[in-house]
């Protein structure tokens, strides 16, 4: 078997990449949304823009970093468990693992005032097979998957705004580290 077959084409990869992306990248924007008010205060425009930039550039290698982790679990699972329907099953591991991190850091940042929350980090493992199982059992049930691989489909549109934003935030990110 060549090493190329175990891996998805591109397209595929693309969608799961913008699912990922709607994910991340829309939990900075509403945390930015939510520190505006404050920043507005005791920063000015070019410290928010700079701000901003630095979260959408790590906002991408985050996204990448999460999509290559899904790649690499796809090759290492065997092609019927994970290739067969990636696109559904990479989105709903996007949708559902991203889902429970962002949990994770809202329960950390609530717990602030009060004792941290080891019980759900000793659980994690186990949620984590959990969204495993989920992402690949649920798109048997053909209604799952057809909905998962249309909103990943759908989702792509918004990589033509994300990306150029990404790049316009490293073309600051880079000028603020040069100059």
């Amino acid at each position: 078997m060549k090493l190329r077959n175990k891996f998805p084409n591109a397209g595929q990869v693309a969608q799961v990449f913008a699912v990922a992306s709607i994910v991340i990248y829309g939990w900075t924007t509403y945390r930015l949304i939510q520190k505006l008010p404050s920043w507005l205060y005791y920063l000015d425009f070019k410290e928010i823009l700079s701000n901003y930039s630095y979260t959408l550039v790590f906002d991408f290698v985050e996204t990448l970093l999460f999509v290559g982790l899904v790649l690499l679990l796809n090759f290492l699972l065997p092609k019927k468990f994970f290739l067969d329907f990636f696109v559904a099953r990479g989105s709903l591991l996007s949708v559902f693992g991203l889902g429970y991190l962002i949990y994770l850091a809202l329960a950390v940042g609530a717990s602030k005032a009060t004792q941290f929350p080891m019980d759900l980090f000793r659980w994690a493992p186990l949620v984590f097979l959990a969204i495993l199982a989920l992402a690949i059992f649920l798109p048997r049930i053909e209604t799952v998957r057809k909905a998962a691989e249309e909103f990943a489909n759908r989702a792509v549109i918004f990589l033509y705004i994300l990306l150029p934003l990404t790049g316009l935030g490293t073309l600051i990110f880079v000028i603020n580290n040069l100059l």
